[in-house]
């Protein structure tokens, strides 16, 4: 949800002359996307943003966010829209020969970092999709919001422009139907993004890579199915974040228009097909700020309230060049470290090796694409989908075991990134077991009936930083 911003109520001249400010910056972007590459930096680079649940010694959520934000007191952590949940952003790195490594021992310090702090408070940190231990009362913005202007705010306007109450219903083997008046049912996921820098003459390949990783990684890093007590998607975030944000107002639905949050719209010719679509989506925020438009706070700041799974950001590096990246967000956070850095450099390397192939990106029909995409996420690594040389349907993990797993390795060996074997060697173990997060929370459920033993077992195993393919029940 970014940064904070105003602490006031916006007037519809503060909406007008937002827009016409945010018109003028896509303006801008249009001149720069003329001159081409040459302005762009061409370096591949990679970032992240890991979500974590806090606990207390009973692993249900302990609403101290801001206690342990000021022990740690750095701005590499965050605030989340619960008072349960932080985030760490981490640093960027070149994606190089010590890439791996150097992300690794990023996230491990960092992550030590927040450990650390919560021990101060008798608290614990877990990663989780959705954490089971929820219970429908965590959802009281006035007890469990985190103390941001901007959570409130958001809920007014998604008051104001959907014109009745949130509404989540969804089905697994059991069916969630949840009502909320704001914006706190969001706060059931939480997720892992990664920031793929990439050069701008091969950015409409990598957008559309992106969408097929998403649609392997949806399922084979599924860590959410289970939402308050029901068994509902592999990886359940899906739809909660979809619906819970949704700003349409029925006609709006009925009428078929875009979610906020939604997989993609279609394929694309250039990135300014995706800038041209943000101006379907109402301003959210219209914090209207007397800067030049090669600064773009309109633009990502209307930007970043549109949540596609893809989305496309735009900024500048160190040395001035203008910049492109990918926000990949379809993972949920966990269920531990070693688990987390295994999502990350599968997704990156299975883009990687998805473009250098040479194949037809287009060649599976979109709706179709994005239907697997729904059914992945619903299926885990059980499901089947079309896989992208031929768009026929396959099992989705016997296809990462034939094709997935030595494109994956294609990507990073020609990236030059070393000391990999360790982490294929996880995506093939998590493949072959079919053993997800969201697969071993489900058994578990499934033989003890015990969200407190699921509790302690998961974070038993999650401390230890075990893979999630060798747990057992």
């Amino acid at each position: 949800m970014g940064s904070e911003i105003s602490n006031r109520d916006f007037s519809e001249e503060d909406y007008d002359n937002f827009w016409k400010a945010y018109k003028r910056e896509i303006a801008y972007i249009n001149k720069l996307f003329e001159q081409g590459g040459a302005i762009f930096s061409n370096e591949y680079r990679v970032g992240y943003e890991l979500e974590a649940c806090i606990l207390d010694h009973s692993n249900v959520p302990n609403p101290i966010n801001k206690k342990i934000l000021s022990t740690i007191n750095s701005p590499l952590f965050t605030h989340e829209l619960a008072n349960y949940d932080l985030e760490i952003n981490g640093n960027i790195f070149k994606i190089d020969a010590d890439a791996l490594e150097n992300l690794e021992s990023d996230m491990f310090s960092l992550w030590d970092k927040a450990k650390k702090a919560s021990q101060k408070h008798n608290a614990n940190l877990g990663l989780f999709g959705v954490l089971p231990s929820l219970e429908f009362k965590h959802f009281n913005k006035d007890l469990f919001q985190s103390d941001m202007h901007r959570y409130t705010l958001f809920s007014q306007r998604l008051r104001e422009l959907r014109e009745e109450p949130v509404k989540l219903l969804f089905h697994g083997k059991d069916e969630v139907a949840l009502e909320k008046d704001d914006v706190m049912l969001e706060a059931l996921g939480t997720s892992l993004q990664i920031h793929l820098q990439i050069p701008f003459d091969k950015a409409v390949e990598y957008y559309h890579a992106s969408l097929i990783a998403s649609v392997v990684l949806v399922g084979f890093g599924a860590n959410s199915p289970l939402v308050l007590g029901k068994r509902a998607w592999h990886e359940s975030r899906i739809p909660i974040f979809e619906q819970s944000v949704d700003t349409r107002a029925k006609k709006r639905r009925d009428n078929g228009d875009e979610k906020r949050v939604h997989f993609a719209h279609d394929y694309i010719d250039s990135w300014l097909d995706l800038l041209e679509q943000n101006d379907a989506f109402k301003i959210i925020f219209a914090d209207v700020r007397d800067t030049l438009p090669n600064k773009l706070h309109h633009f990502n700041l209307h930007n970043g309230t549109i949540w596609r799974w893809i989305r496309p950001i735009l900024g500048e590096d160190s040395d001035g060049k203008h910049t492109l990246r990918l926000e990949l967000r379809v993972l949920p956070a966990g269920p531990t470290l070693i688990d987390t850095h295994t999502n990350i450099w599968f997704f990156i390397g299975l883009v990687h090796g998805l473009v250098i192939s040479n194949m037809n990106l287009q060649k599976i029909p979109f709706q179709m694409l994005k239907n697997d995409f729904y059914t992945v996420a619903k299926q885990g690594l059980e499901a089947e989908f079309h896989e992208p040389q031929d768009a026929q349907k396959v099992a989705l993990k016997d296809w990462i075991l034939q094709e997935g797993i030595a494109l994956c390795k294609k990507g990073l060996d020609t990236f030059g990134v070393e000391h990999t074997r360790k982490y294929l060697d996880i995506i093939k173990q998590r493949t072959l077991t079919t053993q997800t997060g969201a697969a071993w929370q489900l058994k578990h459920y499934e033989k003890y009936h015990s969200i407190k033993k699921l509790m302690e077992d998961y974070m038993k195993n999650s401390d230890k930083n075990i893979p999630i393919h060798e747990w057992e029940l």
